[in-house]
């Protein structure tokens, strides 16, 4: 990881060069969704993303350069995300970097960066094997992949187990949303069920995911051990009002990191007691450095993209992570 680190600052440096050159401001494009049915999630990553940048410009900038934020909304709709790049990458003097948030999205830019010689990074999502930079070269899988979640799952239900090895006769069950995104971890979670002899179901749902009572109903009937979340949006709090009402125990529900913040449990309640998910960083950090910072240098001066009470939570922090890689990157 350090050295793709290196190459990521190199690229970026490079992708910017012109813009350096050209005037003291360095254009950072942003590909959020606001609206639709993942709003919900989409929205609060967004303004910790906008945030993080303001505050670097609060400080001076990148090394003094001033940056440039403009959005374009996707709406987590692949076709308008292509569109959206197409529209910003050449704005501005040209685009720094693009963070697509969406699988789908990142799958079709992939084909393009290449050429345009503009770097994608995703923090936690995308193509798995683009970890690979010997073949994805303007792709750069930071903060884990969806493979090293769903490893981190099958290891984490190994150990309730008592070990890897009590693993082998059990059943696992895989509730994903039907989409690149949600596919992600199903060769390893195959791989992983060859090697260790448990059963694997997948059970798809289709986006967004309001309507699940069919796979809940295979669940109910299947018995798994465990159940493995890969939602996204309003299927992650269905999913759980589902568990509950068919008689699941959370306890044994696992979620990968996109399947673990405030809007995925704040409105099931005492339902969701038991539930687990793996984090990708530390979770929600009011009381952070950066936090207090962004409180008081961007909306203290009445500049924050959202409300403040958002500020530190967990897909708020994810935003403004993203933003920080992006940003020392170029430094």
């Amino acid at each position: 990881m350090k050295i793709r680190n290196i190459v990521l600052a190199s690229v970026l440096a490079a992708a910017g060069a012109g813009a350096f050159a050209q005037a003291k401001e360095q254009f950072f494009p942003g590909l959020p969704y606001r609206t639709g049915p993942y709003a919900p999630n989409g929205v609060p990553w967004a303004n910790g993303y906008s945030d993080y940048l303001k505050l670097t410009n609060a400080r001076g900038g990148i090394n003094g350069v001033k940056i440039i934020y403009e959005e374009c909304e996707t709406g987590y709709d692949t076709a308008r995300g292509v569109e959206c790049y197409e529209r910003l990458k050449g704005k501005h003097g040209g685009a720094t970097v693009f963070q697509p948030l969406s699988t789908g999205i990142t799958f079709a830019l992939t084909e393009k960066a290449p050429g345009d010689k503009i770097p994608l990074i995703t923090a936690g999502y995308g193509r798995s094997e683009s970890q690979d930079g010997t073949v994805f070269k303007w792709n750069f899988p930071l903060a884990g992949t969806y493979w090293l979640a769903a490893d981190a799952l099958v290891q984490t239900i190994g150990k309730k187990e008592g070990g890897m090895d009590k693993l082998k006769g059990k059943k696992v069950t895989l509730v994903y949303h039907d989409s690149p995104y949600g596919k992600e971890p199903i060769p390893l979670l195959q791989e992983r069920a060859a090697q260790l002899g448990f059963n694997l179901q997948l059970l798809p749902v289709t986006a967004p995911g309001v309507d699940q009572k069919a796979a809940w109903l295979q669940v109910r009937q299947a018995k798994p051990d465990y159940v493995l979340l890969w939602g996204w949006g309003v299927m992650n709090s269905t999913a759980l009002k589902e568990a509950q009402a068919t008689g699941y125990p959370r306890e044994k529900m696992y979620g990968v990191w996109w399947s673990g913040a405030e809007p995925d449990v704040k409105d099931v309640g005492e339902g969701a007691k038991g539930y687990n998910a793996v984090t990708m960083q530390h979770g929600a950090e009011p009381q952070s450095a950066v936090v207090k910072e962004i409180l008081e240098k961007v909306h203290g001066k009445g500049e924050g993209s959202g409300p403040k009470e958002e500020v530190g939570q967990v897909l708020y922090m994810r935003g403004a992570m993203s933003a920080m890689l992006a940003v020392e990157g170029v430094r």
